[in-house]
């Protein structure tokens, strides 16, 4: 299985995507929201509702009847996951072995409907991926997106999907990347990628990303100019094009004052200078 974690708006759908170009990799999307999906009929990214869709009808399928009487244990998976569990957990607090049991059943369903051999899962839940690393049924490896909080700012800032204003996002930003570097400092199987290194060169992002997966074989392909998007609950407003593009575009840089740049920088310094960010 392959988790992408970080902050929210740090680009995870369009790696995703892109990812699930790749022949041994599929892409699940933001699994922590399966329960509310599955138990609302919600519609997959292709426009139909999951049991309506060509892949998650497939996996439903496999699932047994308990598990979809979701509302069961929709609040269970929801508390067990909150970022306020993050210190706990990586602390050595253990999770629920009923967790355990429903994630391994949901994830071997939706590996039976694919063929490939990498699940990937963009949910971005630091401590959701701390639960999974300890599921010994997975073999897990981990990639920690950061982007400039600039971007995420600019990002959030949009009246779109759940918006926060700029402090919000600073003290947000601040407390998940602040625990991202931990992860990625403490657990060999997570890799670290910068936004802005991927959308301008994913080649040798992607590359990276292969090696780190021990998919080196076909490490070092061009990549097509467009991506499909795949079956995906969860995701940003991307999800709904057929096609998409990597944009190396940096609107922020623009459309944000320069004192503004300067103030949101300083408000998570250490993280920007530990990641490479300039003023």
């Amino acid at each position: 299985m392959i988790y992408l974690l970080g902050a929210g708006r740090s680009g995870t759908t369009l790696l995703s995507a892109v990812l699930h170009a790749h022949k041994n990799i599929h892409t699940l999307g933001e699994m922590h929201q399966f329960p509310e999906y599955l138990g609302e009929n919600k519609r997959c990214s292709c426009g139909r509702s999951l049991d309506k869709c060509e892949f998650w009808s497939l996996a439903i399928k496999d699932m047994s009847p308990d598990l979809l009487k979701t509302q069961d244990y929709k609040d269970e998976l929801n508390k067990a996951e909150a970022h306020s569990r993050i210190p706990g957990y990586l602390l050595g607090q253990k999770s629920k072995k009923r967790y355990d049991k429903l994630q391994t059943e949901i994830l071997r369903a939706c590996s039976k409907a694919t063929k490939k051999k990498w699940l990937l899962d963009s949910s971005k839940y630091i401590s959701r991926f701390l639960l999974l690393n300890r599921n010994g049924e997975l073999n897990i490896k981990g990639i920690y997106v950061v982007r400039d909080v600039r971007g995420v700012v600019e990002s959030f800032g949009k009246n779109v999907q759940t918006p926060k204003g700029p402090l919000a996002t600073l003290v947000y930003y601040g407390l998940i990347n602040a625990f991202g570097e931990v992860v990625s400092r403490l657990f060999a199987n997570v890799l670290k990628v910068r936004y802005e290194d991927f959308v301008r060169n994913p080649e040798n992002v992607v590359e990276k990303i292969l090696n780190h997966l021990n998919e080196s074989d076909t490490a070092g392909d061009t990549l097509p100019a467009e991506f499909s998007m795949p079956h995906i609950i969860g995701g940003n407003r991307m999800k709904s094009e057929r096609q998409i593009r990597i944009n190396p575009e940096e609107q922020w840089r623009t459309r944000l004052p320069r004192w503004k740049q300067i103030a949101y920088y300083i408000g998570v310094w250490p993280l920007m200078i530990i990641n490479g960010y300039k003023v």
